[in-house]
This record gives C-alpha cells, sequence and structure tokens, in this order.
C-alpha cells in the first residue's frame, strides 16, 4: 500500500499525478480501510489469550478469533496487492521493485497455517457451536444419529 501510495503521487498521466484522479483515490482509500481492519483483528486475535470474556486462561489467541483474522488479514494481503500491481502497471512486475515478491508471498499467506477454506470450517464449527460433517467426527455423529 505505502509503494503505491507513494508511487500514484510521483506517477503523472495527462499533466498531473494519479493520485488526483478519483478512481484511483478510491482504490486507496478501500486498500488503506482494509489494512487497518485487518490490522484490528489480528490485533484483537493476539490480545484474546490475555484478556477479554473469551480468555481461556492460557495465554494463546481465542481459536475463532485468529481464524477470523487470519482469513481476511490473509485475503486482504491478496486484495491489496493486486491494487498496488495495478497502480503500478506493468513497473509492478519489475523485479527491481517489491512489490513482484509481495504479490507472490501474499498467495502463501491463504495456504500456510491453514487454507482459508479450512479455516472458515473453524469458523462455522464454532459459530454453530457443532461439528460439521465435513470433519470425520462430526460425520461420524450426524450418521449415528441419523440412523436412530
Amino acid at each position: 500500500y505505502e509503494l503505491a501510495l507513494e508511487y500514484s503521487q510521483q506517477r503523472e498521466q495527462f499533466g498531473r499525478p494519479i493520485c488526483e484522479f478519483q478512481g484511483l483515490q478510491w482504490m486507496l482509500v478501500d486498500m488503506h480501510t482494509q489494512l487497518e481492519a485487518a490490522r484490528l483483528l489480528l490485533q484483537k486475535a493476539a490480545s484474546a489469550g490475555t484478556s477479554g470474556a473469551r480468555n481461556s486462561g492460557h495465554g494463546f489467541p481465542d481459536m475463532l478469533e485468529a481464524a477470523q483474522a487470519k482469513i481476511f488479514a490473509s485475503e486482504t494481503a491478496i486484495k491489496v496487492t493486486n491494487d498496488a500491481l495495478q497502480i503500478f502497471g506493468s513497473a509492478g512486475y519489475s523485479r527491481n521493485l517489491p512489490l513482484e515478491r509481495m504479490a507472490r508471498d501474499a498467495r502463501m499467506f491463504t495456504i500456510g497455517g491453514g487454507t482459508a477454506q479450512i479455516l472458515r470450517t473453524v469458523v462455522a464449527s464454532a459459530l454453530l457451536d457443532r461439528k460439521l460433517p465435513q470433519t470425520r467426527e462430526g460425520h461420524f455423529k450426524l450418521s449415528q444419529k441419523e440412523n436412530k
């Protein structure tokens, strides 16, 4: 985001900096807002193990809050990086800029430490307060109930 913000103030098209174009301003606002929301979710999840109503006392983040934060932050990383690439245009893919590497790294955030799909299953399980059929144990328990 910071690279795109700086670049938009330096790059000129039609005799003025591209940051003066409303569509690009909206992209920058969305990028900033999404990053701030991701930071707040991560901070909330990190502090949940030491304070708050859901404090388990073990010092680790709450699993639900950690999963939600990882889903949102990893998908935000992809979206913000893609928007930054859009602002940079073809220059964003240059190996001389860190943006090219960031685009590859952002994709890995949705895979490592639990894919976004698996984490959504974790969140759904917590929200519904039950085992879900996607899990072996949950499927077994639901099957037993149906056979009775």
